[in-house]
């Protein structure tokens, strides 16, 4: 036989065997690492899984909330008129093969120019004709409605239409009106049709638009009606006009050819709209639309959709939420691998003698790892397949990474082995102790140089990595993945706030054991006494560390999110409640009207905002001027608890000289500062410049407008102007210029909500006016599916990092039992009592507990505030202004009552079972 073979055999030999019989002697504590590994490993692949699953849902959600912007807009190229399948369907089978996938309904419509038109009152109102065709069903196009008055257009009849043998007579077209919009205007067909004059000429009216009956859309969301509100209900007229309201003319397609009578195809405006799919979509699914409508939009410049924007910004956000995903997911990975590690010390530690035992007859270390492998990779693998078969059971379909899975497999087969052979190698070695003391003093210097540069090269990879994670910022990471350097970052800090308790351990036990040499009782002696072991145990440290840290950053995390939240609605809205859109209307002037004098309403400003307004004369700046009711703003953010800059409240009263008091923010401040202007400093309003006295600096941002709700709400605001200037309307009315009429309100007080939901104003699209509530977006975004999954995700891992703890402390109990078991069975001998006993437990095992609380509290809280940037924070918040890190209380009280329950069940265990041991037995047997 030869060398190698027989070396092979003497590794091997008797491995099955010997692995069983020692699996079969600590079936316990093997069925205990099991189940923490089981557990380890269903988070290890869940938790990647159930991000990907909440942003498929939150995807779905972003593109739900962008309404119409998300639609694909096609232009046919020619008109429905006449052929309603023609051009239209052509467009939309085009839509349907660049597109075989992710689009929903489609429609088209048709619509003419618009043009005034008298009410019976007298009032008059714009109109236009317009037809709608949803094309998945073409064929009951004229379903849409149900007729509720009067009766359904039909052709009219030839002898009445224009043509060369006619030309005297004006072209006819019978035509419906929504219902909700006759009310509005005064319009019924009780008496007769109603008739509408188009253009006309000296010889009479071009043509006449026949109103025979009155409507109701049956479904008034459908996708049909997105392009032509005016058809559903009245809507406020977009251009600068005295007429407030346009209404609709509704063509059936049985009139069709009427229709070509009195207007030309030229003359319509066609469009074709797709929707996108979002009953199943995936994110992925909805990533392969976002390319091909890119790739569409520019070969073809058919298609027009702000979908790659409304994707792009949720994919910023997703990447936020998996960067603090990742640190939750690795957090509980890391401390689940250390406590395998402490699982595997303990497993060695109670074969130390066998092992002892092996090298003394001759066993080699590599059969002793042979041996170990043998017994943990079955029940690993086995572990592994199980978790496996579950995660993929419970969640089908999601994608996640298996990288931290495999990684904390890899330490539950190699931490049993490697601990055993160290147990092993501990027992015998080769290394001859020298003689000479100097020798031995330079050998132990060797080995405190090389522990304290293993010590300095974790300290430098955590500063490493920190700084790396501060310069490069939020990265984005593959499908699924999570960010390892960021995630590494706490784990690596945690480990060296580990190493520098480890060095400090000693003075700070020491200055405890001259105190207790003064005590009278023997718990304090004996508690300090053994303490030192425990505090300079580097494993039990790290893994208590490692778990508070990860508690504390999680908890802050969620502390800070949810700040921010708020921060962003009282940033986005600005009070209790506000008011965007066409307030300089009849439905908006009676509102502003009613409104101060509602009951609960403590206060109400108005404004309206110009951008690109020139300051100065030949300085090249630009300002966006914000005007309001000043006073009444001050009183509806304080009332609110924003803050108000100084000065607000006093821009109503004017100057002697006729200069306008204003507030500027302090950067365009600054721009003025370096090119001073010789007299009144003027800005433009309306295109008439007004002279300005800068009174002081705004802290505002200029306003937005009505908030989003969907992700490009948190994409921070680009910059256009240099600054923003804000003035009082009163005291700019008092100049004799022309003021912007009022686009937003903001309102504060109890019963603002109350009062506004009392005016009852019909939505948005019909009134022109959009409503906000502070706690209504606040709601709306901190509900987004993403952001719920993540902040349950970190509020779950504060509680497994809490039990995690727990765990740590049990096994370091555990796992020094023995040793303990032994002096105090010795002591008990001399007449120690169980309460001593408890009490030099408690004392071995608090410098465990006090550094790794102090070490990790610091660094749970240190460490969010470092790495900021690279958390997008403003993506979660909504708050474009950047994040920031709110230091909170309550994550360390978790992880102080985590470690105080740890340290009662652990002390509980062992007693309970120490007080099973008799006198008598300890006397005759000794320690146990």
């Amino acid at each position: 036989m030869t060398t190698s073979a027989t070396r092979l055999r003497a590794t091997t030999a008797g491995a099955l065997l010997v692995g069983r019989r020692r699996a079969a002697q600590d079936v316990g504590l093997l069925a205990g690492t099991t189940l923490l590994l089981l557990a380890a490993l269903l988070l290890a692949l869940a938790l990647p899984r159930l991000v990907d699953r909440a942003a498929d849902t939150a995807a779905r959600a972003a593109v739900e909330r962008a309404g119409t912007a998300a639609d694909l807009v096609a232009d046919p190229g020619g008109s429905v008129v006449g052929d309603v399948l023609g051009p239209a369907a052509a467009t939309a089978g085009w839509l349907a093969a660049e597109f075989p996938t992710g689009l929903g309904p489609r429609s088209a419509s048709a619509r003419t120019s618009t043009f005034l038109a008298d009410a019976p009152g007298g009032d008059r109102f714009f109109t236009r004709l317009a037809v709608v065709v949803p094309l998945e069903d073409a064929d009951r196009a004229d379903g849409l409605v149900r007729w509720v008055a009067g009766t359904e257009p039909a052709p009219v009849a030839e002898e009445l239409q224009v043509g060369p043998e006619r030309p005297e007579l004006p072209g006819r077209v019978e035509v419906g009106m929504s219902a909700a919009a006759a009310r509005t205007l005064g319009v019924t067909v009780d008496d007769g049709p109603f008739v509408v004059e188009r253009g006309r000429t000296a010889r009479g009216p071009e043509s006449l638009l026949v109103v025979t009956g009155l409507y109701e859309p049956l479904d008034p969301a459908h996708t049909a009606w997105r392009d032509l509100p005016e058809l559903v209900d009245v809507v406020p007229v977009t251009a600068a006009s005295d007429v407030d309201t346009l209404a609709g003319l509704y063509v059936p397609v049985g009139v069709l050819e009427d229709l070509a009578t009195v207007v030309t195809p030229q003359s319509l405006q066609t469009t074709v709209r797709a929707t996108v799919d979002t009953t199943r979509t995936t994110l992925d699914e909805l990533r392969a639309l976002r390319r091909t409508v890119l790739h569409v939009s520019a070969t073809s410049g058919r298609v027009s959709t702000d979908l790659p924007a409304v994707l792009d910004a949720f994919e910023d956000r997703l990447v936020a939420a998996r960067a603090q995903a990742s640190l939750t997911i690795i957090g509980i990975a890391a401390t689940a691998a250390l406590c395998l590690v402490l699982a595997g010390g303990l497993l060695a530690g109670r074969r130390r003698a066998l092992l002892a035992a092996e090298r003394a007859r001759g066993a080699s270390l590599v059969s002793v790892v042979v041996r170990a492998l043998v017994e943990t990779v079955p029940l690993v693998a086995v572990t592994a397949a199980v978790a496996v078969a579950v995660v993929l059971v419970a969640l089908p379909g999601a994608t996640g990474t298996v990288a931290v899975a495999a990684a904390v497999a890899a330490v539950a087969v190699l931490a049993p082995a490697v601990l055993a052979a160290q147990a092993a190698a501990a027992a015998w070695t080769r290394r001859r102790v020298p003689t000479d003391a100097d020798e031995r003093a330079h050998a132990a210097t060797v080995r405190t140089l090389r522990r304290v540069t293993a010590e300095l090269l974790v300290v430098v990879l955590a500063v490493a990595a920190v700084v790396s994670v501060r310069r490069r910022g939020l990265v984005p990471v593959g499908d699924g993945d999570v960010d390892p350097l960021l995630a590494a970052a706490p784990v690596l800090v945690a480990a060296a706030a580990a190493l520098v308790v480890v060095r400090v351990a000693p003075a700070a036990v020491g200055a405890a054991g001259r105190l207790a040499a003064r005590s009278r009782g023997l718990a304090a002696p004996l508690a300090v006494a053994r303490a030192h072991g425990a505090a300079t145990a580097v494993t039990p440290l790290l893994a208590v560390t490692v778990a508070v840290a990860l508690v504390v950053l999680s908890g802050t995390l969620v502390q800070s999110v949810r700040s921010g939240q708020q921060d962003a609605a009282d940033l986005r809205v600005g009070g209790d409640l506000r008011l965007d859109g066409r307030l300089d209307r009849d439905l908006g002037r009676a509102a502003l009207a009613a409104l101060p004098d509602a009951a609960g309403v403590d206060a109400l400003a108005s404004g309206s905002q110009l951008s690109g307004r020139t300051v100065g004369s030949g300085l090249g700046l630009t300002a966006t001027l914000l005007v309001v009711d000043a006073a009444e703003l001050a009183r509806v953010r304080a009332d609110r608890g924003l803050p108000v800059d100084a000065g607000l409240a006093a821009l109503g009263t004017a100057d002697a000289d006729g200069t306008v008091p204003a507030l500027v923010s302090a950067g365009l401040l600054d721009r003025l500062s370096a090119h001073p202007v010789e007299g009144d400093l003027r800005v433009g309003v309306l295109g008439e410049p007004v002279a300005v006295d800068v009174r002081g600096t705004t802290a505002m941002l200029p306003d937005a407008g009505a908030p989003p709700l969907d992700a490009r709400a948190a994409a921070p605001a680009a910059v256009e102007d240099d600054g923003l200037v804000v003035v009082d309307r009163d005291a700019l009315l008092a100049t004799g210029v022309d003021v912007p009429a009022p686009d937003r309100a903001w309102l504060s007080g109890p019963g603002a909500v109350a009062a506004v939901t009392a005016l009852a104003l019909p939505p948005a699209a019909a009134s022109g006016i959009t409503v906000t509530t502070h706690d209504g977006w606040s709601r709306a975004w901190t509900g987004d599916p993403l952001t719920a999954a993540l902040q349950g995700l970190q509020a779950a891992g504060v509680g497994v990092l809490a039990l995690l703890l727990v765990l740590t402390l049990v096994l370091v109990v555990v796992a020094t039992s023995r040793e303990r078991g032994r002096t105090l069975s010795t002591l008990r001998t001399l007449g120690l009592d169980a309460g001593t006993a408890r009490a030099a437990t408690l004392g071995e095992l608090a410098p465990l507990a006090v550094g790794g609380l102090l070490g990790g509290a610091v660094i749970g809280l240190v460490v969010p505030w470092l790495v900021t940037d690279a958390l997008g924070l403003p993506w979660l918040t909504g708050d474009p202004r950047g994040g920031r890190v709110v230091p909170v209380v309550w994550p360390v009280v978790v992880a102080a009552g985590a470690l105080l329950a740890a340290l009662a069940v652990a002390v509980g265990v062992e007693q309970a079972v120490r007080r099973r041991d008799r006198l008598g037995d300890v006397l005759r047997v000794g320690d146990r």
